[in-house]
């Protein structure tokens, strides 16, 4: 029974581990235009090059409340009257997740009007906030994916997102996210495990 006991904390102490504690950065064609340090939210409305940013919002793992939600680009909405490129990197710094390999999944959702546009996430196990390894990608409106990584510390999150204009009407709404398995699910197996123990205690 101890052994089952010993188990259940064991659940339990990583379901309560904190996800992460980490700050957000919005680049626009390389320039840093929203940050937030605290990692719940962080928002640019304006104007870059010939486009028009009517908002683009990126909530951090902070703002989920331990859901599993690492990253969510909760609102972009991106208009041109014209040709061109606009390149918008949202990026996630100084995560954490308990264990030595994590489950990454991720929801392309959008609206792409008369552009041409491609999303990526990616992951960088040095921390740097650099574009280093795909997690997953879509040139079209929905996509999903899952990918397994290996962990050894403190890791950063990007999503890229490139438009290219062809013409006036121009146009992206979309709302991504990376998530990993609930902890809450970690924290339920937990509790089973206590009951078992419990009805063992019980029949002895």
């Amino acid at each position: 029974m101890r052994p089952l006991l010993l188990a259940a904390a064991a659940v339990a102490s990583l379901a309560l581990a904190p996800v992460a504690e980490a700050a957000i950065t919005i680049k626009a064609n390389g320039v840093t235009v929203a940050s937030d340090p605290t990692n719940l939210n962080a928002t640019f409305v304006g104007a870059v090059g010939g486009f028009n940013i009517n908002v683009i919002n990126s909530a951090g793992v902070n703002a989920f409340a331990g859901n599993g939600t690492l990253m969510e680009n909760a609102s972009v909405n991106i208009a041109t009257a014209g040709t061109g490129t606009l390149t918008l990197e949202l990026i996630q710094t100084d995560l954490s997740l308990p264990g030595a390999t994590a489950e990454f999944s991720a929801l392309f959702t959008g609206l792409i009007t008369n552009a041409a546009v491609s999303r990526a996430f990616y992951i960088d196990t040095a921390n740097t906030g650099a574009a280093a390894t795909l997690l997953g990608a879509t040139a079209v409106g929905n996509e999903s994916f899952s990918t397994a990584v290996a962990l050894s510390g403190l890791f950063s999150l990007t999503e890229v997102i490139t438009i290219t204009a062809n013409g006036p009407g121009a146009a992206l709404s979309a709302d991504d996210q990376v998530r990993v398995p609930e902890p809450m699910s970690l924290a339920l197996l937990g509790l089973g495990i206590v009951g078992l123990a419990a009805v063992r205690r019980r029949a002895d």
